[in-house]
């Protein structure tokens, strides 16, 4: 069975001589990895340079068992990222975003409503113009709500601690593990209620940075085995103020 849908990049890995097995979050069937084979010619569509992560593709898959590895038979890109591609913060971003996509999707039924956040998240990206520092920021925390752990907004004088186990602000700092302290938990309020604004960036590096670890900790608590997130070093150095 051969079907056709819309697909967000996710990761790469190179396979072979002249081929990739690349992981993608599709429209109409959800995660799913499939075998790219690059030909020689251009008559197919595929090229090596449209799976970079987050680009948007309109691609033909050629379906077996949900299991398997599946098998593209025809690709191309549906919009031009090109501003991700050539703008190395955003590229950055974008590898960030994509990492975290990969770590924390695994369905692989189809969900409409997160496709299209994500959609929206690359084209976001890609649109934004050079205030993009916090855009991978409030991308965790819209995604969070999104997937059904987001941050709750409770943070008042009697409850003036974050709780990343609990997901809420609660009366008591209980463990340098799982609390923030009263004035990282403040802020964390202030981000909670705070929308994105491309023309007017949130915070500074020093606190977008601990907003980040802490956000990524928060998940930790709600993914099983998110694990580490490799580009957070390569994100750091590249907005380093």
């Amino acid at each position: 069975m051969t079907g056709k849908t819309e697909a967000i990049v996710l990761s790469k890995v190179k396979y072979g001589d002249n081929s990739y097995i690349v992981n993608f979050y599709s429209l109409e069937f959800g995660r799913f990895a499939a075998i790219v084979r690059i030909p020689k010619t251009v008559k197919s569509g595929i090229k090596p340079s449209l799976f970079f992560p987050l680009n948007i593709i309109e691609t033909e898959v050629k379906l077996k068992d949900a299991r398997n590895i599946q098998t593209i038979t025809y690709c191309n890109r549906k919009f031009n990222l090109s501003n991700i591609c050539d703008d190395i913060y955003k590229t950055c971003m974008a590898q960030f975003i994509a990492e975290v996509l990969t770590k924390t999707i695994k369905e692989e039924e189809p969900n409409p409503q997160m496709y299209n956040f994500i959609r929206n998240t690359v084209l976001e990206l890609n649109e934004s113009g050079q205030n993009t520092s916090d855009n991978h920021l409030f991308f965790l925390k819209n995604f969070a709500k999104a997937a059904g752990f987001g941050i709750s907004g409770n943070y008042c004088n009697e409850t003036p601690f974050f709780n990343l186990r609990e997901g809420l602000f609660i009366p008591m700092f209980t463990s340098d593990s799982e609390s923030l302290d009263m004035n990282e938990s403040k802020i964390m309020a202030q981000f909670a209620e705070t929308s994105f604004n491309k023309h007017n960036p949130f915070s500074n590096y020093k606190t977008r940075k601990m907003l980040i670890e802490k956000i990524l900790l928060y998940y930790k608590f709600h993914i099983p085995g998110f694990g580490e997130i490799n580009s957070m070093k390569v994100l750091h150095e590249v907005f380093n103020d």
